[in-house]
C-alpha cells in the first residue's frame, strides 16, 4: 500500500466527513477543518506507523507539513524513502 493510499483510507474510515476529490484533498489541514480530533491524532500516528513500519519524530508532528494530509503523505515518504 502506498503511504498516499494509507493516508486517504484513514481519512475515509476516520474522518468525520469525505475529503474533497482530487488534489484538493492534499492541502486539507485536517485538524483546522475538523475533519479529526485530538484523539484522531492519536489514532492516525499509532495506525500508519504500524502500518508502514515507521515512527514520526517529535520534529515531523510539530512541523507545518504535518497539519495538512499532502504535507503528512510527504513526511511518510521521506520516512519510508518512497514517493506517493
Amino acid at each position: 500500500m502506498s503511504n498516499n493510499q494509507a493516508v486517504l483510507d484513514f481519512f475515509v474510515r476516520h474522518g468525520v466527513r469525505p475529503l474533497p476529490i482530487g488534489d484538493a484533498a492534499l492541502s486539507v489541514a485536517y485538524l483546522d477543518v475538523g475533519l479529526i480530533d485530538s484523539l484522531g491524532i492519536v489514532t492516525l500516528i499509532s495506525e500508519l506507523e504500524s502500518k508502514l513500519g515507521v515512527q514520526f519524530s517529535a520534529e515531523d508532528m510539530q512541523s507545518y507539513e504535518f497539519q495538512t494530509v499532502g504535507g503528512l503523505i510527504a513526511i511518510l515518504d521521506r520516512l519510508t524513502g518512497t514517493s506517493g
